[in-house]
């Protein structure tokens, strides 16, 4: 038996193991199309109807430590950092803050809470869209 086989051999009952602990409540979307409905789904209104992989990367203790947790969980929970990564992988960063604007607007935020939004950006490092992605996401996700 080779060492391939047997980490293949692993990580299958990994996936196993993960799927049977995923009951019909918390099970994860897989399909595109139901991925992309539940995600403007939460954009606009913010209402969560299924869990995505993206939620479990949101780590509540290291979110914790910055001053902006109220806003900035909020802005993940409603897929903001999700869709602006999503619009910056076809693109290069014109280092503005443009598609962070856009986005912000379909969430249907008023024009005070977008710039409010703006600063604690910019407070946390995120001077452009790919700063936001790169600077301001990571203090919420991973360990």
């Amino acid at each position: 038996m080779s060492l391939g086989y047997a980490k293949r051999s692993a990580n299958r009952e990994k996936r196993r193991e993960f799927r049977e602990q995923l009951t019909p409540e918390n099970e994860v979307l897989k399909d595109r199309k139901l991925i992309r409905e539940e995600v403007n789904n939460r954009l606009v209104s913010g209402l969560q109807t299924t869990p995505l992989t993206y939620d479990a990367l949101f780590n509540v203790e290291k979110a914790s430590l910055n001053k902006d947790f109220d806003v900035l969980s909020l802005l993940f929970k409603r897929m903001f950092f999700y869709r602006l990564n999503e619009k910056l992988s076809g693109l290069t960063c014109d280092h503005t803050l443009r598609l962070s604007n856009q986005i912000l607007t379909q969430m249907q935020f008023n024009r005070g809470k977008i710039n409010e939004i703006i600063e604690i950006f910019k407070k946390n490092g995120g001077f452009c869209d790919c700063e936001i992605i790169y600077k301001v996401e990571s203090q919420l996700i991973g360990k």
